[in-house]
């Protein structure tokens, strides 16, 4: 049986978030642009302030429109043993293929956060104690379901511990 390359990605961000980020970067670009056409060099640091102002603010607000558009993925090209974490912004996207060492197993768990959210991680095990994060959401489900797919495609068992020392194993059905 041939082992195909796999796409595993958060699919598309709802309406409400997509109109968000557009309103976000919509702002920007008319703020580049009045930066821009207003700006001059000069020794007035009044006429300065003023322009560089403009660029604080669209800087601003670039992760916010950023956290409402930028969808994760996780891509696996089992033939070559790589895989790529990536994240896109529409047609851009970034990430570097690296090597897939041997995965003993995927783990899911909730990670406590300083103001009192739990985020979920999906780690891959291997070499012992070593592991690398491929996936974190808030949604628990989400999360959960990301590390099924994974250990099924791996054909690795999934540990699941989203609550804290209540950790078990969970059967991962096989793969057709």
């Amino acid at each position: 049986m041939e082992r195909k390359n796999v796409i595993i990605s958060e699919g598309n961000r709802p309406l409400w978030q997509l109109v968000i980020a557009a309103l976000h970067y919509t702002v920007i670009v008319f703020l580049l642009f009045f930066f821009f056409v207003k700006f001059e060099f000069t020794t007035d640091t009044k006429k300065l302030r003023g322009s560089l102002s403009l660029l604080e603010l669209a800087l601003f607000l670039l992760p916010s429109a950023l956290a409402f558009s930028v969808v994760g993925s996780s891509l696996f090209d089992l033939n070559n043993k790589q895989y790529k974490v990536a994240y896109g912004v529409g047609p851009i996207r970034w990430g570097n293929w690296r090597v897939l060492p041997e995965i003993e197993y995927v783990s899911v768990f909730g990670q406590p956060k300083v103001d009192g959210s739990i985020i979920f991680e999906t780690n891959l095990w291997y070499a012992g104690n070593r592991h690398f994060n491929i996936y974190q959401n808030y949604d628990k489900e989400t999360v959960m379901l990301m590390g099924k797919s994974v250990a099924k495609l791996l054909k690795v068992d999934l540990w699941d511990s989203t609550v804290a020392h209540k950790g078990h194993w969970v059967k991962v059905e096989e793969g057709k």
